[in-house]
């Protein structure tokens, strides 16, 4: 079984920059200022051909602090309780602390090995000053320096004296190897983007069944993007990705947040689906606009989901209102699926995982290219191209070039006089026929001749 390592430890002592040292990634948000980590943030990593599970978290800090600070200890204990080995976190430069002293003590209580890690421990000054943390009690301290890469490899021949290679699993391995590789089904990334404040880390929670993410009122709780696994009733696997809020660029002061925002248009661009969340209460903004134009440059499909719909009085909109209304504010999201749920009572919320497959099962099907132009030949008849300026348009051939985003390639006569609304007309159509609601189109219109039209005679 893949053993989990959890990092804790008191704020800005370092734990996302050796999360992102021993993953080998940037996938934690790492900066100077305190508290920028606060869900659990997992990850799989592997040292010497063996791989292991590790878990980010947020600082932890005294009992007598906020009530978000107490949340994100909450989050931090959570993982301790579920991992197999706890890697303490210190800060070599600024020394044993009080903080320092009481996760210690409840860590002691736990039964589970814990490895003291001193970082920030460069240099000869840096080693000298780790032999403090010595008073916390652990068998193991190890100095490191996670931004320098110095230590890890003394860390980690640590970490791997707790999880002995024994000859029964060996043996059990090398039975293994000998069977055929079935591949498991590919997890459906769904992102869950939108502005502040909507419900997101909520949804999530609601999804999953359990309170995996940090939730509040408090608008910007969730700063980096979390992959959440989670594997529904049907056993599809899905990694559900909570986003930070998307603000306005007027509205952005703080460094900080510029990269939780990055991260979440970076996000948009590896998901599978997206799915942008709106507030019932606020109606749609310009911002969510700018949301949705992100995800078409990203050619990425996507579903629209109301939050908080049971805030709403029932004789004050109706969801015909409101839908209208929404396909005015998205125009080129028309014929997205669209949800009026709410994560806080669970409402409709069992509609959004088997959109999301449908919605991805249809961006990856390729349709063959004789149902494509039979389909063409249909669509022709009933209505057929207009007359460009000089002779008449003349959609010959047609076929599928690509998926995900589905690509479809035209062989025209003409291929610069299509009319814009003609092209509307054709990708409504496929929409139609072919189930594509959700999922962008690429039309592309070519001037060769169709390769497969009057072919020439063989010579005899």
């Amino acid at each position: 079984m893949t053993p989990l390592i959890a990092l804790v430890g008191r704020p800005n002592v370092g734990k996302s920059t050796l999360f992102n040292r021993l993953t080998r990634s940037r996938r934690a948000l790492v900066d100077n200022q305190p508290g920028v980590t606060r869900d659990r943030h997992y990850a799989l990593a592997d040292w010497n051909d063996r791989a292991y599970r590790l878990v980010d978290t947020g600082g932890f800090e005294s009992a007598t602090a906020t009530p978000l600070i107490g949340a994100i200890r909450e989050q931090a204990w959570l993982a301790v309780v579920e991992a197999d080995l706890v890697l303490l976190v210190t800060d070599a430069r600024s020394g044993l602390s009080a903080d320092d002293l009481e996760i210690a003590n409840r860590l002691r209580t736990i039964g589970k090995p814990v490895i003291c890690v001193a970082n920030k421990s460069e240099g000869r000054g840096g080693t000298l000053a780790a032999f403090d943390f010595c008073e916390l009690g652990f068998d193991a301290v190890v100095a490191i320096s996670a931004a320098h890469g110095e230590g890890i490899t003394t860390l980690m021949t640590a970490v791997w004296r707790h999880f002995p290679v024994v000859k029964e699993r060996v043996e059990a391995a090398s039975s293994e190897a000998q069977q055929p590789i079935v591949q498991p089904p590919a997890a459906i990334r769904l992102a869950v983007v939108g502005c502040p404040n909507v419900g997101k880390s909520s949804l999530v929670n609601r999804l999953v069944g359990e309170e995996r993410l940090l939730a509040s009122e408090i608008a910007g709780t969730t700063r980096d993007s979390i992959d959440v696994p989670f594997t529904d009733a049907n056993g599809h696997p899905f990694v559900l990705v909570d986003t930070a809020g998307i603000r306005r660029k007027s509205r952005i002061s703080l460094r900080l947040e510029k990269f939780t925002i990055a991260a979440a248009l970076r996000t948009i661009e590896r998901a599978d689906v997206v799915l942008l969340l709106l507030d019932a209460s606020r109606g749609v903004n310009d911002q969510e606009q700018q949301i949705a134009h992100e995800v078409i440059k990203a050619a990425r499909p996507m579903v629209l989901a109301v939050n908080k719909w049971d805030t709403m009085p029932r004789d004050r909109i109706s969801v015909r209102q409101f839908t209208e209304a929404l396909q005015q504010a998205f125009p080129r999201f028309s014929h997205a699926p669209m949800l009026f749920i709410s994560a806080r009572t669970g409402r409709n919320v069992q509609q959004i995982l088997p959109q999301v497959s449908r919605i991805r099962q249809a961006a990856c099907q390729r349709i063959s290219t004789g149902i494509l132009n039979r389909w063409l030949e249909e669509t022709l008849q009933q209505h057929p191209p207009p007359r460009a300026a000089t002779r008449p348009l003349k959609l010959r051939y047609l076929s599928q070039v690509s998926v995900d985003p589905p690509t479809m390639a035209f062989f025209v006569n003409l291929p610069d006089q299509i009319p814009d609304s003609y092209q509307r007309y054709l990708e409504n159509q496929l929409r139609q026929r072919f189930g594509f609601s959700g999922v962008p189109l690429r039309l592309l219109f070519r001037g060769k001749d169709n390769p497969y039209h009057d072919p020439p005679h063989p010579k005899g």
